[in-house]
């Protein structure tokens, strides 16, 4: 059963606790089948099992004479073995006859090892002459041979359920032969920012107007995982057309989020109508800055209602929607944020009881990485996101960090410096 509406955030929900409400109340998505080709950063729906062996023959791993092992034992710089080249043996054409005693055949890495050789003697421990090859160092057996299934063998599991394809893993399944990979299907997203004030690039802007800038964040956080933004509009503080967009949405969405609107004004429109229609879990979580947000269940189609100023819809984004696209994907294992351990130049103070999201820039200095708070003076600085690499996050139960003190700071960029040289 869900909450009741009240009047201003008397309960604030641990983040915690707000958080594992989400997951709980959502599922994996289903499947289709693609080509291997196009499944980079896509997720398995099913266990991998390898169907041949790779290698799926003995071939040479490096340049030289294929040989019987037995026949070169012993031989050195001061006492070469003589053998008597009998063919040749490249990737594109193997060699079909076999090799006999004191025989040896010219080979090429990745050929194919002809019949009667077990070892390669490398071609810089060799003097090839007219028909003829002087061998200056003994190989014991399997030297410098890649064997059968050496890298996987038929029947061995690859990849489980739940594994979110790497450039790597798509080139291993490449290497099994397999043409078409069943993969959980994108997460299907519904995406609205609200407010009349509102309005997009090319549109006039009246007084009190300013250019929507939340969906293209959001939209731009999901795109690294399987996600399909079914639509994506800015929603008047209208009944009708949050109605519509609400309705809509269940029908052909997995996921409906929305910026703006989540706190509890009268103009508020779209809270109104989620507890209205919906089942509310939570609304309000003990996060600074992104204390409004929203989960509820409409019709059984996960909810997700963000702060509408942009650092707050920032942060819960990372925060709240990201975890949940990362299940509903079918993701198995942990996200592994990239994170820095650095020093801050200056004081950072947090309130009791709520976890703290700071912005923070990071630079590197003889050696050692500096943390600076972006300090702004609220969630609607947007320019802070730019100015900052990343979320230095204070717990609940500390009054915040000294000058001085080393901190992790979670990095949401690729590149850090600015172009400074690190």
């Amino acid at each position: 059963m869900g909450i009741k509406k009240e009047r201003g955030f008397k309960r604030l929900a641990l983040y915690s606790e707000s958080l594992k409400k989400v997951l709980e109340n959502i599922n994996a998505v289903g499947f289709e089948v693609i080509p291997v080709d196009s499944s980079i950063g896509r997720v398995l729906f099913e266990d991998i099992y390898s169907g041949v062996d790779v290698p799926p023959f003995d071939r040479a791993a490096m340049d030289g004479f294929a040989v019987r092992s037995v026949d070169v034992t012993g031989a050195s710089e001061t006492n070469p073995i003589r053998l008597r080249v009998v063919g040749e043996a490249t990737t594109s054409k193997e060699f079909t006859g076999s090799v006999g005693e004191l025989e040896a055949v010219r080979i090429d890495t990745g050929a194919r090892m002809p019949e009667g050789a077990d070892a390669v003697v490398l071609l810089e421990d060799t003097d090839y002459r007219e028909g003829y090859v002087d061998v200056y160092r003994s190989v014991s057996k399997y030297s410098n041979v890649s064997l059968r299934g050496e890298d996987i063998k038929r029947g061995q599991l690859i990849f489980r359920r739940g594994h979110f394809l790497h450039p790597v893993d798509v080139a291993v399944l490449r290497s099994l032969g397999l043409g078409s990979v069943k993969v959980f299907r994108k997460v299907k997203v519904s995406l609205a920012s609200v407010g009349s004030e509102l309005k997009d690039i090319g549109e006039e802007l009246k007084p009190g107007e300013i250019i929507e800038s939340n969906r293209i964040m959001v939209s731009g956080v999901l795109s690294k995982w399987p996600v399909e933004i079914v639509r994506s509009v800015i929603l008047p503080d209208d009944p009708v057309s949050i109605r519509n967009f609400i309705d809509v949405s269940v029908k052909d969405s997995d996921l409906i989020v929305t910026t703006g609107g989540t706190s509890l004004g009268k103009g508020d429109i779209i809270t109104d109508y989620i507890y209205e229609v919906g089942e509310v879990l939570f609304h309000g979580v003990a996060l600074q800055p992104s204390k409004p947000v929203l989960f509820a269940l409409v019709n059984g189609k996960p909810f997700i209602g963000l702060p509408g100023y942009p650092v707050a819809a920032a942060i819960s984004t990372y925060m709240f929607v990201e975890p949940a696209i990362l299940k509903m994907a079918g993701v198995r294992g942990l996200k592994v944020p990239s994170i820095v351990r650095g020093r801050l130049v200056r004081r950072v103070a947090s309130k009791l009881g709520m976890l703290q999201v700071v912005r923070c820039s990071v630079r590197k200095v003889d050696n050692e990485y500096l943390v600076e708070p972006v300090y702004a003076s609220g969630a609607g600085v947007l320019s802070s996101l730019s100015r900052a690499d990343g979320f230095l996050i204070i717990s609940e139960n500390i009054e915040g960090y000294d000058a001085g003190s080393m901190v992790d700071v979670i990095i949401y960029r690729d590149v850090i410096g600015y172009g400074e040289d690190l």
